[in-house]
């Protein structure tokens, strides 16, 4: 997580941590909720990797 760029980790955080929903998310950060969508795409499409090789380690 801590690789992740702050503005995906901060949606990753309040979406799974804290279990906002999108909507929320955007409120709190002041974006548009596609950029909180987009965010989180982003930040799974760059997590996936990392976890994969974690997981077969």
């Amino acid at each position: 997580m801590l690789s992740l760029p702050r503005k995906y980790r901060e949606v990753v955080l309040l979406r799974y941590y804290e279990e906002f929903t999108l909507e929320e998310i955007a409120d709190t950060l002041g974006i548009a909720l596609g950029t909180v969508s987009a965010r989180l795409t982003r930040a799974k499409r760059k997590l996936r990797p990392m976890l994969e090789e974690w997981y077969y380690d």
